[in-house]
C-alpha cells in the first residue's frame, strides 16, 4: 500500500508546511540513525537529547520529510512540517503508517519492578494452550508466534512497536502480551494503545536514578491501569504498593480482581500453598478442586503464577491450558538450574535490583541443605543507592559472597564494587572484579548439597563495557567451570 505524506498528516490538526500530494513515504522513524531515502523523519525532544540536534544527520542519510515542534532551519532542503505536539503527531502518523494494528488484537500488559518476564510467559503460555496465537514482548525476546528476536529494550519505542504489531497482525496473531515498563510509561511508548488487561505484580527500588522518587515511580506504573486499561485489572495486593493502586482503581469504578498469596481480603486466595525443590503446589477453589502444580521454584514465582490465576479467571479462559502453562513453561535466565549433578546445584537468575536478590536468595535458601553461595554485582550508570543495599542482602542470606561486576558501562568497575562491600560488614565475602573468573572460583568452592547464584544477568549473552557489548553468558561459563 503506497503511503502519501499527505495522507499520513490528515489526522493532525493545525501543522504549518506545503505538501505535495504525490510525495510517497516509504518509512517513518525517530531515530536518525535509522533514516534511509524515503523516510519521514519525527524530531522529539527527549529527557536526555533534542530531536533537532540529530536532523541535519536525518537530512544526510535521505530523509525527505521532517516533522518537528521547531520552526524550519532557513538552510534545510528538506520538506518541513511543523506540528503544534511532536509527540502526539508521532503517535498520528505511527497509526496511519501501520493501520491502527492494536484495534485488531486484544492487547495484554504487566507491569511492576519484578516478575514481568515471568507472568507475560506464562500467559502467553496459557493463550498458546488455548490455540491462540500470540504476540510476545518483553526484555527477553520479542516473538510473533514461535519467530523470535531479540529485544533490546523491555518496551520498545512507540514507532518500533506498532511495526511490531502490524507484523503480529499480518501473521494471524490474536493476542499481544507485552511487559511495560515504568520508563515506557512515562515517556509515552504505549501512546494510542488501549489494553484489554493490565496486571500489577509489585514496586520495590528499582530505576531511582531515573524517577527519582518512589512516589513518581508508582505514578509511572499507575498510568498503565489509569490511562491505557479498557478492560479489567490484576493486582497483587500483598505488595503495599499493590493494595494502593487496588483501592485507588475500586474508588474510580474499574473492573478489578485482586490476588493474595497471603491471605489479604482478594478474589485469588490460595490454600494449601506449598513450594519445594519440584515446584510449587497448591489449591484454588474459585478455578478447580483440583490442586494446581507448576514447575517454577520459590514464593515470588508463586506471586507470579497467582497473578496469571487471576488474569485467567477474570478473562474466563481455560482451566486446562492454566495446568498446561504452569507444568511446560520455562524462562531463561529466571532461577533457572544450569548445573545439578546430583547434590550440587548452580541457578541463573535476572536478579539485579534488591527485592528481586532477596527473593531469590531467599527460595535458594529455604531449597539448600548446606552452603548457599552467591555471585553478583551491580550495573554501572545505574541507581547507585542500591548498592550497599544489595551487598547487605546477599551477605545476610547467603553464606559466602563473590561480589564481581555485573555490566560496569561507562562506570569504573572497582567504584562499583567498593560501593556494593560498603553494605557489607561481615568476613564472607571475597571481590574478584573479573566475573567469569569470580564463576569459576565460586564454582570450586561447591561441596555435596551446597547451591550456588549467580545473579544480575540471567537470559543476558553480553556484557556491557563502557559502550561496547561483549559476548559473555553466565550459563556458559557455569558450565565450562564443571566441564560440561
Amino acid at each position: 500500500m503506497t503511503r502519501t505524506l499527505e495522507s499520513l498528516l490528515k489526522g493532525i490538526i493545525g501543522y504549518k508546511g506545503e505538501v505535495s500530494g504525490t510525495m510517497v513515504i516509504a518509512t517513518i522513524t525517530d531515530d536518525s540513525r535509522r533514516v534511509m531515502a524515503g523516510t519521514l523523519f519525527i524530531a522529539i525532544e527527549g529527557s536526555q537529547k533534542n530531536g533537532l540536534e540529530f536532523v541535519r544527520q536525518a537530512h544526510q542519510n535521505g530523509a525527505i520529510a521532517i516533522v518537528s515542534e521547531a520552526i524550519a532551519p532557513e538552510d534545510l532542503r528538506s520538506v518541513w512540517i511543523q506540528v503544534p505536539d511532536a509527540r502526539l503527531a508521532r503517535v498520528i502518523l505511527a497509526q496511519a503508517f501501520y493501520g491502527n494494528p492494536f484495534a485488531a488484537l486484544k492487547v495484554h500488559g504487566i507491569t511492576g519492578t519484578s516478575g514481568k518476564t515471568t507472568t507475560a510467559y506464562l500467559m502467553d503460555a496459557v493463550l498458546t494452550a488455548m490455540g491462540e496465537k500470540v504476540a510476545l514482548l518483553g526484555t527477553i525476546c520479542m516473538r510473533i508466534g514461535s519467530e523470535l528476536v531479540p529485544s533490546q529494550l523491555t518496551t520498545p519505542g512507540i514507532i518500533d512497536l506498532y511495526a511490531f504489531a502490524a507484523d503480529a497482525v499480518v501473521a494471524g496473531c490474536g493476542h499481544l502480551v507485552m511487559e511495560v515498563s515504568s520508563h515506557a510509561l512515562d515517556q509515552g511508548r504505549i501512546a494510542g494503545i488501549a489494553f484489554d488487561s493490565c496486571l500489577f505484580s509489585n514496586l520495590s527500588r528499582d530505576h531511582l536514578d531515573y524517577h527519582k522518587t518512589f512516589e513518581d515511580y508508582y505514578a509511572a506504573k499507575k498510568m498503565l491501569f489509569t490511562q491505557y486499561c479498557r478492560g479489567i485489572s490484576i493486582v497483587n495486593v500483598d505488595d503495599g504498593y499493590g493494595a494502593r493502586l487496588a483501592q485507588e482503581l475500586e474508588d474510580l469504578g474499574q473492573n478489578l480482581t485482586r490476588v493474595s498469596r497471603l491471605g489479604q481480603s482478594a478474589e485469588v486466595v490460595p490454600t494449601q500453598l506449598r513450594t519445594g525443590e519440584d515446584g510449587i503446589d497448591f489449591q484454588l477453589d474459585r478455578l478447580s478442586a483440583v490442586p494446581f502444580h507448576s514447575r517454577l521454584c520459590g514464593e515470588f514465582n508463586a506471586d507470579n503464577i497467582l497473578l496469571v490465576c487471576g488474569w485467567v479467571l477474570a478473562n474466563q479462559y481455560s482451566e486446562r491450558s492454566l495446568r498446561a502453562a504452569l507444568l511446560d513453561v520455562q524462562i531463561p535466565g529466571r532461577f533457572e538450574m544450569v548445573y545439578n549433578d546430583g547434590s550440587r546445584r548452580v541457578i541463573v537468575d535476572y536478579a539485579h535490583k534488591p527485592d528481586a536478590l532477596e527473593r531469590v536468595l531467599a527460595t535458594a535458601r529455604s531449597l539448600c541443605k548446606r552452603k548457599l553461595v552467591v555471585v553478583f554485582g551491580c550495573g554501572g550508570d545505574r541507581d547507585q543507592g542500591k548498592r550497599p543495599i544489595m551487598g547487605q542482602i546477599a551477605e545476610n542470606v547467603a553464606d559466602m559472597c563473590f561480589v564481581t561486576s555485573d555490566n560496569p558501562r561507562t562506570e569504573n568497575a572497582e567504584t562499583i564494587l567498593r560501593e556494593i562491600v560498603a553494605g557489607m560488614h561481615k568476613n564472607s565475602h571475597a571481590v574478584i572484579a573479573d566475573r567469569a573468573q569470580a564463576i569459576q572460583v565460586a564454582c570450586r568452592t561447591l561441596d555435596a548439597g551446597d547451591w550456588l547464584v549467580v545473579a544480575g544477568k540471567g537470559h543476558e549473552d553480553y556484557q556491557i563495557i563502557g559502550t561496547t557489548k561483549q559476548p559473555f553468558d553466565d550459563r556458559k561459563v557455569v558450565r565450562e567451570a564443571f566441564g560440561c
